[in-house]
């Protein structure tokens, strides 16, 4: 949940794959599924970017309105369990 978390919080002001990829700590392979899925539930979408280094124009992705809501939600959840980064499951036993 914490790269969910993670993707959406970096992607609020708009992002770019390889951005993501740096911050999340993630591989292309696998921020692409996390990026598809996000999509797929409407919680990320696509938009366009400024000009690359190669003059194409950069994807970038923005978390939705949905997906600031899942953040709130998120953090409201946090702040109920007395979370405040992520916890291994193990040291709240």
């Amino acid at each position: 949940m914490e790269i969910i978390v993670n993707i959406l919080e970096e992607a609020r002001n708009g992002v770019n794959k390889t951005r993501l990829v740096y911050r999340t700590n993630l591989n292309f392979r696998v921020i692409k599924r996390y990026i598809d899925f996000l999509i797929s539930k409407g919680l990320l979408q696509t938009g366009g970017g400024g000009i690359g280094t190669t003059q194409r124009p950069n994807l970038v992705y923005v978390t939705t309105e949905r997906g600031l809501q899942f953040l709130d939600e998120f953090s409201k959840l946090r702040d109920m369990l007395g979370i405040e980064q992520a916890v291994e499951y193990e040291t709240l036993l």
